[in-house]
């Protein structure tokens, strides 16, 4: 029996902030794309992305490919500021990564690469990001539950270190990691798998270990991707996983039932 269908509901709201002043228009111009405009059109960008990557945590490539494709192929608004055309470009290459990916862990890398070249487009042009994660998770009682929990809440801290350019969320969420106590037989109860399980579960603390030392930039982006990758191969063998993703206007919220 699959034991990660057990797991309760639990959702974390991470919501967008405006564009920086390199979108606004002026009254005279008002042929140029208003800054709610290019909002919206960043939002779709992030509804997009968290699709991919939920798609990926699943361990879902076919349900990856049509967001992938999206980002990949998606003409740029009109009037878009022209020093914001390399981290697109740079984006639509990770997006076209995903999107022709025979395997999870190449995909899992390029959503963390994603993920990056974002945080760094927002970071480079002053864009505020506002994330709302809600309080850390108690480590008591010690069960699924509460381990999925402090599991989720890590993963999302994560990804909005990467999009907001976070030490702190980095570090809050790789010391979630470095003290997983998920048991291999609250995941999966079939022998033939524990080893596999476990071996898993103590990678993800290995990575929260090393994340703690790394530095912000492509040191981080690699370490995320290789937590999604994880991830993946864990639920892709016990069955378990996110069990949906809903998006929100001006945010995304994730449930994993």
């Amino acid at each position: 029996m699959n034991k990660l269908s057990q797991w309760p509901r639990i959702a974390v709201l991470v919501a967008a902030g405006a564009l920086g002043a390199g979108a606004c228009t002026s009254a005279e111009d008002e042929s140029q794309p208003s800054a709610a405009g290019f909002a919206e059109h960043m939002h779709g960008h992030l509804d997009e992305v968290n699709a991919i990557k939920a798609a990926v945590i699943a361990g879902d490539l076919e349900m990856a490919r049509p967001p992938a494709v999206w980002l990949s192929e998606h003409s740029e608004p009109a009037g878009m500021p022209d020093d914001w055309s390399p981290y697109l470009w740079e984006m639509r290459q990770y997006a076209s990564t995903i999107a022709s990916a025979r395997d999870l862990r190449p995909a899992a890398v390029a959503v963390s690469e994603i993920g990056r070249t974002c945080g760094e487009c927002h970071r480079d042009h002053a864009v505020a990001i506002e994330f709302i994660a809600g309080p850390r998770p108690p480590i008591e009682p010690h069960d699924i539950r509460t381990e999925m929990r402090r599991h989720l809440w890590a993963a999302d801290r994560l990804w909005e270190s990467l999009l907001g350019s976070s030490d702190v969320a980095w570090a809050e969420g790789m010391a979630i990691l470095e003290e997983v106590r998920l048991v291999p037989t609250e995941l999966d109860d079939a022998p033939e798998r524990a080893a596999q399980v476990e071996a898993l579960v103590q990678r993800i603390r290995t990575l929260g270990e090393e994340g703690g030392r790394a530095p912000a930039g492509p040191a981080r982006s690699a370490l995320y991707g290789e937590f999604l990758a994880t991830c993946a191969s864990c639920h892709t063998l016990t069955g378990g996983g996110p069990g949906r993703v809903a998006m929100h206007v001006g945010g995304i919220t994730t449930a994993a039932r």
